[in-house]
């Protein structure tokens, strides 16, 4: 059982790492690019603050 939580927890925090470049690699100007798929079709949000952006590409991260 320990395996099995230290395992998932393993994966979130790499979700979340991978997040930082991800994020950096979306910036244009002084914004934050985001940039995800949705129903086949390409969505693009755009923040001011890199911490917005970092959570948002985190949780698409996740969720994926």
């Amino acid at each position: 059982m320990k395996v099995i939580l230290l395992i998932i927890l393993l994966l979130i925090v790499l979700c979340w790492l991978i997040a930082i470049p991800q994020t950096l690699r979306g910036k244009k100007d002084n914004k934050y690019v985001v940039t995800y798929l949705w129903r086949g079709k390409r969505k693009k949000l755009t923040y001011m603050s890199f911490w917005q952006a970092y959570w948002y590409r985190g949780w698409l991260n996740m969720v994926d």
